[in-house]
């Protein structure tokens, strides 16, 4: 299992991503481990899938009135589900983009997955994942670190 200290560069990307929005702070809650069998998650999660060093995935799921809400704040007019689906693909590249700066050049992301509600088909059963509940402008989202 990764060392808990190491996971705090996933958490600064997700306060990093919203600082570009605007003056809204991010709200991290406390994590906590949850085992695979169940997956904690929103409306839509963008999985990131990891290979190197580390193994699993990292995603980020968010209800859709929140993805609504940064679509407003961003300005842009079109809310659909494939403009929040493709938001929530641009945050998990943020979030696991900015971890290979503390990982090294040997830890492997693919392209964000975007899928409807928790990402249970990507969550290993051999270990847990941390789950860090966050929330801007009052609406609450996850991000979820399932490596081993």
């Amino acid at each position: 299992m990764v060392k808990v200290e190491k996971l705090g560069v996933f958490l600064s990307s997700i306060s990093a991503f919203f600082s570009q929005i605007d003056d809204s702070p991010v709200a991290l809650d406390t994590p906590y481990l949850n085992s695979n069998k169940s997956a904690i998650g929103y409306d839509y999660s963008g999985v990131i899938k990891i290979s190197g060093p580390l193994e699993g995935c990292v995603y980020v799921s968010a209800p859709s009135i929140m993805l609504r809400e940064v679509i407003t704040a961003m300005g842009e007019p079109d809310s659909s589900i494939t403009m929040m689906k493709d938001l929530l693909g641009e945050m998990a590249n943020t979030i696991s983009g900015n971890a290979r700066t503390e990982f090294g050049p040997d830890f492997v992301i693919s392209p964000p997955n975007i899928v409807d509600g928790a990402p249970i088909a990507y969550l290993s059963k051999n270990y847990n994942s941390y789950i860090t509940p966050f929330s801007w402008r009052g609406y609450d989202a996850v991000i979820g670190i399932s490596v081993n």
